[in-house]
């Protein structure tokens, strides 16, 4: 395999000359495999125009060794995947691109094109997200499967949530250096002097040594009880939009970006929860009962054409005499018996019989199926949050084995 890279490389040395002085080198060996000057400068162009980094020689100089650490790992998650027999197929790379080009908001089978266009070679982009593909599927083979969280675990975490329930919630992405990394306090610190909100993900697609927390902002949500006390402090001084400074705990180095923050209600066992939207038209005082009947009518005839919290809010927006909206998820203790009623076997995205209240005359919907056992709904939120916390902590403890046992030359950059 080397033999055979080696010949490439001489072949492409010669047609580089005839157009261009440039030099091919070999600046890192990873067991058989070589790492050339090529490949890190385009790693490295292809990071800074994800980033949405200036093409300054400064940044590049700062950055150059942290592509090449990335690279490094890269090389190893392969080989690893080769040494398992794990491999991914061209159909996943594409639909992995594509599912890249969706969250940037990109159309279909553009990203390698304009990638094309910035000089930045298809195999560059390809390659990253193959190893991240194997890489997974690794996970998946030597770690997830074999993850597991008590239940004394959960129980305690659930408890005392329970204790703390009215905390704040906040909304985090993360970009995490592992202190296994070499120089990992200079890695984040670099990292961090180049950052803003606009190429926080970015950065942390191609820096981040733990989970990425995507831009699915929903997925992101953690309360504070559950957090490290050194990341709670640095969070809890921050305003939605604001990065921390690096912080340290005892597995390496964080950049937090807070989305979004809220206070969470007081829990309480064994709640029925409804997550409902309504649409709300108001008769005056008078109760016209000629309004009542339109309106109830009228609801009726929305039924077979609005399906979905989605549609509702469409139509609120769209006709002046609609209100409402969303009301978010609320106890049942809370509703009036008259909403009970009209929401009893009500299908999810359906809009419920009129109700005649002294405000008007009311649809209601669910946006989610009801919450009978919020304790079992609670619980396996937890389960997640925790067995993810032991997958990093593993993948990490994984590579690091790998490279303990790998035969690594760097060469002068």
């Amino acid at each position: 395999m080397l033999c055979f890279r080696l010949i490439i490389l001489i072949i492409l040395f010669h047609s580089c000359l005839s157009t261009k002085d440039f030099e091919i080198k070999i600046i890192a060996k990873v067991n058989n495999d070589i790492i050339t000057n090529i490949d890190l400068e385009n790693r490295l162009k292809m990071a800074m125009y994800a980033s949405n980094l200036p093409n300054d020689q400064e940044i590049k100089e700062r950055l150059r060794p942290r592509v090449l650490d990335s690279l490094i790992d890269e090389s190893l998650k392969i080989q690893e995947a080769n040494r398992l027999g794990v491999f991914v197929t061209n159909k996943e790379v594409i639909e992995h691109v594509n599912r890249l080009e969706k969250r940037l908001n990109m159309e279909m089978n553009s990203l390698l094109d304009i990638y094309k266009k910035e000089e930045i070679p298809e195999i560059t982009i390809l390659n990253q997200i193959r190893s991240q593909l194997l890489w997974e599927k690794i996970l998946y083979g030597i770690v997830i499967k074999n993850i597991t969280v008590s239940e004394k675990n959960i129980i305690e975490t659930y408890n005392m949530i329970l204790q703390k329930s009215g905390e704040v919630e906040y909304n985090l992405s993360e970009i995490f250096i592992s202190i296994n990394n070499l120089e990992a306090e200079q890695r984040i610190n670099s990292i961090y002097s180049r950052i803003n909100t606009q190429n926080f993900l970015p950065l942390a697609e191609q820096f981040s040594d733990g989970v990425v927390l995507s831009g699915n902002f929903e997925n992101n949500w953690v309360r504070e009880s559950l957090l490290e006390p050194s990341i709670k402090d640095g969070v809890s001084k921050l305003n939605v939009g604001q990065i921390s400074l690096p912080i340290k705990t005892s597995a390496g180095y964080h950049l937090i970006l807070l989305n979004d923050k809220r206070q969470t209600k007081k829990i309480k066992e064994n709640q029925t929860i409804y997550d409902l939207s309504q649409i709300l038209f108001k008769i005056n005082a008078q109760k016209n009962k000629d309004s009542e009947e339109y309106y109830k009518r009228f609801l009726s005839s929305l039924r077979d054409i609005v399906v979905g919290c989605n549609d509702l809010k469409k139509l609120i927006d769209e006709i002046p005499e609609g209100y409402g909206g969303k009301l978010g998820k609320i106890d049942s203790k809370s509703i009036e018996k008259s909403f009970l009623n009209v929401l009893e076997n009500l299908p999810v995205g359906i809009l419920s019989d009129a109700v005649i209240t002294n405000d008007g005359v009311h649809g209601l919907m669910l946006c989610s199926p009801v919450v009978n056992n919020t304790y079992a709904e609670f619980k396996n939120s937890i389960e997640v949050r925790l067995r993810n916390k032991k997958i990093d902590s593993a993948a990490q403890s994984l590579l690091s084995r790998i490279k303990r046992k790998a035969l690594i030359e760097l060469y002068r950059l």
